[in-house]
């Protein structure tokens, strides 16, 4: 929970990515921001939801470690010079025993939360189908990496985003009423009609 807060709280980072255009790098650190907003929330609706459920409660301490660790993994790929690094053995272990924890099926979570999880991963993906995300994803190979098991868990694939989100509506100009014009006069369709007299002849 501070890790993911002190994301969403952090509005001054400055970091040069190597391989981010520079028209992504100002960007960055506010999509990492709405992403981390995102994951909070979801955290607090799943300890809620997960200590009432005796199958579930062991599951929030996994999980939680897994958003927390997805936050700031998406932080350092999206801000972060790409450099390489090789993990220690006891992180690589300890990622691997959070993820087997953890069911692998896809949209567990949303299955398990319902409507709750739907609305955040409605969220997430109205994000991850934004321009500048698109872009980001495109560009860095380590956040496609890092934000592929998220939508997973959440029931859908990071690649089927954009088609998942419609675009927003144009509405199309009002039609203008019809004006009438001097020949309409002639033709008499500019006058007013006169009332039909239905008496008899006679």
């Amino acid at each position: 929970m501070h890790f993911l807060r002190s994301i969403v709280n952090k509005y001054n980072m400055t970091f040069t990515p190597s391989i981010i255009p520079p028209s992504l790098r100002d960007r960055a650190p506010e999509l990492a921001q709405r992403l981390a907003a995102i994951l909070l929330g979801l955290a607090g609706v799943m300890a809620r939801r997960f200590l009432k459920d005796p199958r579930l409660v062991g599951l929030i301490g996994p999980l939680w470690r897994r958003l927390t660790r997805i936050a700031r993994r998406f932080e350092g790929a999206a801000t972060r010079p790409a450099r390489k690094r090789t993990a220690r053995p006891a992180q690589r272990a300890a990622a691997t025993q959070v993820a087997n924890c953890l069911p692998g099926r896809r949209g567990w979570l949303v299955h398990e939360l319902g409507w709750e999880a739907a609305g955040y991963a409605s969220q997430l993906a109205h994000l991850l189908a934004e321009p500048e995300m698109q872009a980001l994803i495109a560009a860095a190979p380590r956040v496609e990496r890092v934000l592929r098991p998220l939508c997973r868990m959440l029931g859908y694939d990071l690649a089927a985003v954009p088609q998942m989100v419609a675009p927003p509506l144009v509405l199309a100009a009002p039609v203008p009423p019809p004006e009438w014009r001097a020949d309409d006069e002639v033709l008499g369709l500019g006058r007013a009609l006169e009332p039909l007299d239905f008496a008899t002849q006679g």
